[in-house]
């Protein structure tokens, strides 16, 4: 006491109150600011499977309208090649029934100038007179007009068209995977981390 007797001094219960209740205040501090993490930390695990399950999904309808587009194609494709080979066949049957048309005239055609070849060689005037009037050959020539032949590949065009309609999608899928390439980085989890607004805050979390 004589040591102490300028000091003001409290006694030791007293101070234990004191110090009690700063404890039981930072406890409560360290409560509330845990409960306060445990929440933010909830919010963060429910936003990042949000995330998960957008981006699941999204992968999802892309495959899924991907799929679409190739068989859309691929249909595309089927189509240009049948209507090909629909009037590739149709073209070709015209021209084969002309073909096998030609080369019948040119058989009668043949035969008849053989039977005049064999008239021509008979030399008894009579019997040349009985049998002449017995040919199917007319003297007179009735051929039919001559036939002018024109090829039209017209399926040049037709790869030409099917190359510039590719070059088109490929253009088109080019500038729209750039617009879903912008709007898939801008797919973010957002945490926005607050400074202590005001003086009494930023005390708070010093002494925490």
């Amino acid at each position: 006491m004589d040591e102490h007797k300028n000091h003001d001094t409290v006694s030791a219960a007293a101070e234990r109150t004191e110090k009690q209740k700063q404890l039981e205040e930072a406890q409560g501090n360290f409560q509330k600011r845990i409960q306060e993490r445990e929440k933010e930390l909830e919010e963060l695990r429910e936003a990042v499977e949000s995330h998960k399950r957008s981006a699941q999904a999204a992968v999802e309808d892309s495959e899924r309208i991907f799929t679409e587009l190739i068989c859309s194609i691929e249909r595309s494709r089927s189509e240009v090649t049948q209507l090909i080979r629909d009037q590739e066949k149709t073209a070709v049957n015209q021209a084969e029934e002309r073909l096998e048309q030609l080369g019948q005239e040119i058989e009668d055609l043949k035969r008849r100038d053989a039977e005049l070849e064999q008239l021509s060689h008979i030399d008894d005037h009579i019997h040349f007179l009985q049998i002449l009037p017995s040919l199917s050959v007319p003297l007179v020539s009735t051929c039919p007009p001559n036939i002018t032949v024109i090829s039209r590949l017209s399926f040049d065009d037709v790869g030409k068209f099917v190359s510039q309609m590719c070059e088109k999608i490929e253009n088109f899928s080019r500038v729209e995977i750039e617009k879903i390439s912008g709007r898939v980085k801008n797919s973010k989890i957002i945490i926005i981390i607050s400074e202590p607004k005001t003086h009494e805050d930023f005390l708070h979390c010093k002494s925490l």
